[in-house]
């Protein structure tokens, strides 16, 4: 029997489907109220120290925990007050909360601390850089704010000054573009967010737990939440609490992975496997769809044990491997010898793939949508959804990116403006709304050019190193359109989003720069306390480095290492991959997860495989297909909030223990 070709649209709005939820609101009320706001503030400032510490301890900032923590909280204080909790305040309550935990990577605080430890690293040294990182950036090496590892201090005054003046500029584009998009994808081509349901799913479902019955969620939730305490405080609590009293912490399994590169050169030189410990991914493994994580291991798999050593190292394209080097050594020198190059061509045929199967699905789209029936198909906005004029917004944003591409010139002054302007006003448009509509027929973005940044200097022939440090107006608003059919489907009106937003950012700029104030208080960052940090911080600022100065004489080893030869070879063998499971009809998900896989490390990917596993061969069989995915999602959360808490309370516990000054007698 012949097999029947699905196109990607069918493909993943079948699979979008598993998470579904009948129906959608046409009612709107407000999500904004006192309670939700006091509460979001609570728990998303008592949570983002946590979720810090946790990037810096382990790479995982567990910030998805927030959000159900506060729901959870709230549908509770709501039974207990014999009040209901509506869905409109519980998805505004956990847009809020993730938003506040978030903001403490997210927000630009992190980049502060970055620059802080890699103007006065030794490749910053070597590379001749650590000199010319702009004032509004960092201030100079030997500033007072950095030896003291402090970030209130005036040395800090440009860069923060023009961070929030750019954080409220991309906050006013980003509100109004994405609103204008999603008036013209959403409610004048009817396209229809296959993946917005899952999102609506835990405001509309949690609503349901402040009646008298306890529902499976708080039992699957608090499963998770459970075992979540239990890996967190073996796998964070234990190595944190352990380096408050000691220099060095006890680590029972190492953070964040154990290297096996150096036991596996004697059969496979110039292979690298360095198996990730953070056996939470096992909970992604069970959410993912099945076929894109199986593929993309195996693909790994033979990259690092027999494309690696057997051809590439053989015939001596990766010529700088040497024996004894780890995981990170590996992977420096055989990206420069070959795989930054072929990863690029991998970004460029994902990109064109994206962009092939989005023409035919805009055509189709348009040529059908005046057969559809529904209540939608013009401007006309439903009745109390809080709706802006549409040429407000639009004239927002105009008006916003103007300033924006202003200052950044005012900033770079010798940088050709007419690539700014094109930025800003060809490219980001295009970009945003080609990526608008993939969302709103496969919930994710399908057109996403790569390096965009460095061919632009790479054109420009700009030999400076200051642009490196300018987020250039290359924004897509696409993604954001998703959220606004999030809030109609939850019945939730615009206006008291975005008034949400416009109350919870002053707070979250204040709150993040005071707890990374403190965090770096507690220990340099990188450091033994920190071992996330200080395992991969490093190997950043060396790739930082090659970047930035990659333009300064025409002849960097950066540039050297891009070859375009093995950018044709990538390319080319990815969309030869494409060609040949499109002819075998074969679902387009084995093309992401095998040419996703091609040059990775399979170490970091086997958690992810044994919740794959698990999952098809034992959950689903257990419970059933459609149970199964019922409860997935509820389990990760309630794992990711027990890991949370472990995080937050360990970080409390340093922080005092930092806070405790010993005096002689």
């Amino acid at each position: 029997m012949a097999r029947e070709r699905v196109s990607q649209a069918e493909e993943w709005q079948a699979w979008a489907q598993r998470y579904d939820v009948e129906g959608g609101l046409r009612t709107f009320e407000s999500g904004l109220t006192l309670k939700v706001f006091l509460g979001a503030v609570f728990i998303g400032l008592l949570m983002m120290p946590g979720s810090i510490y946790l990037t810096l301890v382990a790479g995982q900032s567990g910030a998805g925990a927030a959000p159900w923590v506060a729901v959870i909280l709230f549908t509770e204080l709501a039974r207990r007050s014999f009040t209901t909790a509506r869905r409109q305040e519980l998805y505004i309550l956990l847009g809020l909360t993730g938003a506040a935990v978030g903001s403490g990577i997210h927000y630009r605080a992190y980049p502060f601390v970055w620059y802080a430890y890699f103007i006065n690293t030794p490749q910053a040294q070597s590379y001749e850089i650590a000199d010319k990182i702009p004032y509004w950036v960092a201030p100079a090496k030997d500033a007072v704010a950095i030896a003291e590892r402090s970030l209130l201090h005036m040395d800090w005054f440009w860069p923060i000054v023009i961070f929030l003046i750019m954080k409220l500029l991309a906050e006013v584009r980003y509100i109004s573009a994405s609103y204008f998009l999603f008036r013209l994808t959403a409610d004048l081509e009817r396209l229809p967010y296959p993946l917005a349901p899952i999102h609506a799913q835990g405001a509309t479902a949690l609503a349901e737990t402040t009646g008298r019955g306890e529902t499976w969620r708080w039992r699957v939730f608090s499963i998770g939440s459970m075992a979540g305490l239990f890996w967190g405080f073996f796998y964070i609590g234990i190595p944190s609490l352990t380096g408050v009293m000691m220099s060095t912490p006890i680590q029972i399994l190492k953070i964040p992975f154990i290297d096996f590169t150096p036991s596996i050169e004697s059969f496979a030189p110039s292979g690298m496997f360095a198996l990730w410990t953070d056996f939470g991914l096992i909970l992604q493994g069970f959410v993912l769809p099945f076929p894109i994580i199986i593929s993309e291991f195996a693909s790994a798999m033979f990259t690092q044990f027999i494309l690696n050593p057997q051809i590439l190292y053989r015939y001596e394209i990766l010529h700088q491997w040497r024996p004894g080097l780890d995981m990170r050594g590996t992977k420096l020198f055989n990206d420069l010898d070959f795989w930054l190059s072929f990863d690029m061509g991998k970004s460029f045929s994902f990109a064109a793939v994206g962009l092939a199967a989005s023409i035919p699905i805009m055509l189709s789209l348009r040529q059908s949508k005046q057969q559809q029936a529904g209540a939608r198909g013009s401007l006309q906005t439903p009745p109390g959804r809080g709706d802006f004029p549409i040429w407000l917004m639009g004239g927002l944003w105009v008006v916003s990116m103007v300033v924006y591409v202003w200052i950044v010139h005012r900033m770079v002054p010798n940088f050709p403006v007419s690539f700014l302007i094109g930025f800003a006003f060809l490219y980001t448009p295009l970009h945003s709304y080609i990526n608008a509509r993939t969302f709103g027929v496969l919930g994710r973005p399908l057109f996403v050019l790569p390096y965009i940044h460095q061919a632009t200097f790479i054109l420009s022939r700009y030999e400076e190193i200051d642009i490196w440090f300018v987020h250039l107006p290359d924004e897509d608003y696409g993604a954001g359109t998703q959220h606004w059919r999030v809030l109609e489907l939850t019945g939730t009106t615009f206006t008291s989003d975005v008034l949400g937003r416009a109350l919870m950012v002053p707070l979250l700029i204040v709150a993040t720069i005071v707890v990374w104030h403190f965090i770096w208080q507690i220990a340099p960052i990188p450091s033994s306390q920190y071992p996330f940090a200080q395992t991969w911080w490093p190997l950043y600022a060396t790739d930082e480095c090659l970047w930035k100065t990659s333009l300064r004489d025409g002849n960097s080893q950066m540039l050297q290492a891009i070859r375009g030869d093995y950018v044709s070879a990538g390319f080319t063998s990815s969309l030869a991959i494409y060609g040949f499971l499109w002819m075998a009809k074969l679902p387009s998900m084995w093309f992401y997860g095998i040419v996703g896989g091609i040059g990775q490390d399979p170490g970091m990917m086997v958690p992810r495989v044994i919740g794959a596993l698990i999952g098809r061969f034992y959950m689903i069989k257990q419970f059933g297909l459609k149970r199964w995915f019922m409860y997935n999602p509820v389990l990760a959360a309630g794992f990711t909030c027990g890991v949370g808490l472990v995080g937050m309370a360990t970080v409390a516990i340093a922080l005092v223990s930092k806070a405790v000054i010993v005096k002689p007698f």
